[in-house]
């Protein structure tokens, strides 16, 4: 499909895609860093993102990011589940809904689409729904020639930022990919060697999950660079990006990586 095909071959116009997530509201609520979102996306978003990933309503106090030329792509979330929400209030079964259309993705000026794939928690009921709406959503945006993002997660109560373990990730990503993905969202495994495996076990290129906060930045750029010379396509990054102390400076350290190529020691420089 044509357009399918120019909107995948501009997110990876540079070979390789840096998207920036700030979805998070949806599913984990106020997080420090996205308070004053305007004022977040001001600083980062000329620092060499090639997509924003937000929810369709944030576009609305955000879309001046997206008025030139240069602006980067958008990429629009549709849905949400609870078990990220443990801050608030532990959930007793899992549930996942879909929050947006392609339509309203559309109407927004969306590029693409992300939905995530839970498994692992609640009832297996809701794990067959996930699939029914992504089958069906998937449908609807080749329809469009959206490109159409899962982020697959193996999830358990007591470990919500997702389970890390290289067989559960193959898992999860291969039937992420037999859904119809035609990019995914994937957790780093730890290592080149697992992650390897990961990327040969899927049908389409991976994103890197940038993930629970770190502990510096020289820990996290390490770890996109492993990925990314394991064969990942690009990264994907929310929390270490803006709730770092230098979101802007990190940003273009994160594009430098991604885009450039540059070894770790002359990256960390930008963030001095």
């Amino acid at each position: 499909m044509t357009g399918l095909e120019i909107r995948m071959r501009k997110l990876f116009e540079k070979n390789r895609a840096f998207v920036v997530a700030l979805d998070h509201g949806l599913v984990m609520g106020p997080l420090k860093g996205l308070e004053r979102i305007a004022e977040t996306v001001r600083k980062i978003s000329d620092k060499g993102p090639d997509a924003l990933q937000m929810t369709p309503a944030m576009v609305r106090i955000l879309k001046e990011n997206f008025f030139s030329r240069s602006s980067p792509m958008l990429i629009a979330r549709l849905d949400t589940a609870n078990v990220w929400r443990q801050k608030y209030r532990k959930y007793e079964s899992g549930y996942y809904s879909v929050v947006y259309t392609i339509r309203d993705a559309i109407e927004a000026g969306a590029d693409a689409v992300v939905t995530y794939l839970v498994v692992g928690y609640g009832e297996d009921q809701v794990e067959g729904v996930n699939v029914d709406y992504l089958a069906a959503l998937r449908r609807e945006a080749n329809d469009y020639g959206l490109p159409f993002i899962i982020e697959p997660l193996f999830v358990a109560p007591d470990n919500p930022d997702s389970i890390k373990e290289p067989e559960l990730v193959k898992y999860v990503t291969r039937l992420a990919s037999e859904i119809g993905a035609d990019i995914l969202k994937v957790d780093y495994t730890g290592s080149k060697e697992s992650f390897r495996e990961v990327v040969s076990y899927a049908f389409a290129p991976i994103l890197i999950r940038g993930g629970p906060k770190t502990n510096s930045d020289e820990e996290f750029l390490k770890m996109l660079k492993e990925a990314l010379d394991a064969g990942a396509k690009g990264i994907t990054v929310g929390r270490n990006l803006w709730q770092s102390d230098n979101p802007d400076k990190l940003a273009r350290a994160i594009s430098y990586l991604v885009h450039d190529n540059k070894d770790l020691g002359e990256i960390l420089k930008v963030l001095k």
